[in-house]
């Protein structure tokens, strides 16, 4: 999913089988994504219908993307990802630069291993899997939600504060 005027794209590694069976990204029910983005006042309600989210996304300018076009993989777990084919950033980079790139998950080796030649050094963020430890405890995912305000902010996506 990627806006006409690309601010900032957000790389996930592949969706989960969850995410698969709808049709929508990160639409595993305990996954952090949408509150984070609700939280970021990106989205306004994180129970609103994934169209709608779509939309507030795309104009925020806001592209979701994923490191691999196609993986072979056991359940929805990034270690299990075997026989992974990237997704053509390269060309997106050169078709729709300049941009930056938030990284859902502290995916740096794998970004480096396909994409090291791009001119942008993407931004490693916390995962918002529900696998995740730093969304554990209140101080954690609140220390999160700041590092993605940050990021998102720093790419130029209007954010508002914290709202829980």
């Amino acid at each position: 999913m990627l806006p006409a005027a690309l601010r900032v794209l957000i790389v996930g590694s592949f969706p989960s089988e969850a995410s698969l069976a709808q049709g929508a990204y990160y639409a595993h029910p305990r996954n952090h994504f949408w509150p984070l983005l609700a939280a970021c006042g990106v989205i306004a309600d994180v129970h609103s219908p994934y169209a709608e989210r779509i939309v507030a996304v795309a104009e925020r300018g806001i592209g979701l993307w994923d490191l691999y076009r196609s993986v072979e993989r056991r359940g929805s777990g990034d270690a299990a990802i075997r026989e992974a084919i990237p997704n053509d950033l390269p060309s997106l980079w050169r078709r729709r630069q300049p941009f930056t790139v938030l990284l859902n998950g502290k995916r740096r080796r794998e970004w480096r291993r396909h994409f090291g030649a791009l001119p942008v050094e993407p931004v490693a963020l916390p995962s918002t899997s529900p696998r995740a430890f730093h969304w554990n405890t209140p101080a954690a995912a609140a220390a999160t939600m700041a590092e993605w305000r940050q990021a998102l902010a720093a790419g130029g996506v209007a954010v508002s504060a914290a709202r829980l």
